[in-house]
């Protein structure tokens, strides 16, 4: 299809009136498209065959225009690879970032440094994440998604290759640095792209748990480094590993550059239509020209700063972002110094299964609560449950660990680990969704990306912090951040703005739905 982004639609829709009418893109002057309706087919009675086709069964129709110009909206069965693709992307790149962490101790030997240089190398993450994340939300807007997702891949895999050069010693562990900032600097591109690639790619109906797979695969990379640090008992190992996973990421970038498209052939919905016009800066020029570029350079990243700007000048939005980067930023900091903070309660192999359990536990419930959301559409009342409880959990668990307060049966330990990482992790997605709801028409990747950043901000603090009071206080500070985020939400004004241009309800039932806060 080529790496051009909008080529194909300007060829397949140059004639449709809904176009060739004029799209302006100016951001303050955005033309919404609520007023036309849309009607939902299935593809077997039109086409009167058995579906045996790549196209799952769901065509969307722009009805009122004339036989000859409608414009259909189909998904295809193409995105579930691109999701898995990208997922094992994201999986990678953090699985890098927590390898030394998770092994913290041989690392240390090995490498002939200190305790506390090894625990810097987690904090690479979030220093290089914050600057980095202005040029990857640009660049994602400009170029798209398969250009950045190679980068991403090109960037894990070079980093991957440096860290297999050292041999042991204090002499190269620079060179460990170095492999891992160039895998650092791959983690905006996989924490930005997601509900971006969930517009392009999948149906609204579909969006939260697409955004649920593609964000909570990276915590999935954290649970795979805790495994593999059980398996990981000598230097020998520790080699290997690096091998290991430096072929993967190789032969992951080999993957992505032979087939990950940057669009399917006809976009998933109206709004994937018309903000793929506005994102990229583009204008239609006539019916049989590809778009081409209106904005210089200066004026796109303008734009970036303005559309960053409404994102948080919106108080729902701003809320919704500060909840999220409270609460995510300081569990993440919390959790780069989990085995510290269990020490005194739990033997080294516990806790890494503890470490475990907790991130696949989040996995699973970012991935159950995105698909509940999919289908009940209240983000508002599931975070204000989600928060509570949250809260509750988290205080039983630092009273066991903290005050003894509580028995530290291992049982007990794992349950309340196991239920606050499903709690904590399930809300990445629900957030992140409904951020963009609030503040359509501001595009996926820029409101992704400046929570991705308070995100960050808070994390490299969190880490700070740990290491310098006593580990155990961020239990009470996690505890704290959860309390205020539920507090947060209680002022977040509930809209589907993105749901109600795509007149969802006619989506996800033949029964008429109203969907909350669209009315």
């Amino acid at each position: 299809m080529g790496d051009d982004i909008d080529g194909y639609y300007s060829r397949r829709y140059g004639n449709n009136s809904l176009v060739s009418g004029g799209i302006d893109t100016g951001f303050s002057e955005h033309r919404t498209i609520e007023n036309y309706n849309y009607s939902i087919n299935n593809e077997d009675s039109v086409n009167g065959m058995d579906g045996a086709n790549d196209d799952d069964e769901r065509l969307l129709l722009l009805p009122n225009q004339g036989e000859a110009e409608n414009t259909s909206f189909k998904v295809y069965k193409t995105r579930w690879w691109i999701l898995f693709v990208f997922m094992l992307l994201s999986l990678n790149q953090c699985n890098f970032w927590i390898t030394f962490g998770a092994v913290a101790p041989m690392a240390s030997s090995f490498y002939d440094t200190s305790m506390s240089s090894i625990n810097w190398l987690s904090a690479i993450g979030p220093l290089v994440f914050i600057p980095l994340s202005f040029i990857f939300s640009w660049t994602i807007g400009r170029y798209g998604i398969r250009k950045n997702v190679i980068v991403a891949g090109l960037l894990v895999a070079s980093g991957g290759i440096i860290r297999c050069i050292p041999m042991g010693g204090d002499k190269t562990f620079f060179l460990i640095v170095i492999g891992q900032v160039l895998n650092a600097s791959a983690g905006p591109i996989v924490m930005i792209l997601p509900t971006k690639l969930s517009a392009v790619w999948f149906a609204p109906q579909e969006r939260t748990l697409s955004t649920a797979i593609a964000t909570l695969s990276n915590f999935i990379g954290s649970a795979l480094g805790f495994l593999l640090a059980l398996v990981c008992t000598d230097y020998r190992n520790l080699k290997i590993l690096l091998y290991g996973e430096a072929a993967f990421a190789v032969v992951l970038l080999a993957v992505i550059i032979i087939y990950f498209p940057e669009k399917p052939k006809t976009p998933p919905s109206a709004t994937s239509f018309f903000s793929d016009i506005q994102s990229s800066n583009k204008k239609l020029v006539d019916s049989s020209v590809v778009y081409k570029e209106q904005k210089t350079l200066f004026e796109s990243w303008r734009d970036l700063i303005i559309q960053s700007g409404d994102f948080l000048t919106e108080p729902s939005p701003a809320l919704l972002c500060i909840a999220c980067s409270l609460c995510s930023g300081v569990y993440a900091g919390w959790g780069a110094v989990f085995v510290e903070i269990v020490q005194d309660d739990y033997n080294q192999t516990q806790a890494k299964w503890l470490g475990f359990f907790g991130i696949i536990a989040g996995m699973v419930g970012g991935i159950v609560l995105g698909a509940i959301h999919d289908r009940v559409h209240n983000f508002k009342k599931l975070l204000l449950v989600i928060f509570a409880l949250n809260t509750g959990v988290f205080t039983l668990f630092s009273l066991l660990v903290d005050h003894k307060l509580l028995p530290d049966w291992y049982w007990l330990g794992q349950l309340l680990n196991i239920t606050g990482g499903f709690l904590i992790n399930s809300f990445y997605p629900i957030i992140y969704e409904a951020s963009v709801e609030c503040s359509y028409p501001v595009p996926e990747s820029v409101g992704t990306a400046v929570i991705s950043i308070f995100l960050n901000v808070i994390t490299f603090i969190a880490i700070m912090i740990g290491s310098i009071v006593p580990a155990t206080y961020l239990n009470w500070i996690l505890v704290g951040a959860s309390g205020i985020a539920f507090i947060l939400i209680c002022f977040v004004k509930e809209e589907y703005k993105r749901s109600k241009n795509d007149n969802l309800a006619g989506f996800e039932s033949s029964t008429p739905q109203i969907i909350p806060g669209t009315d």
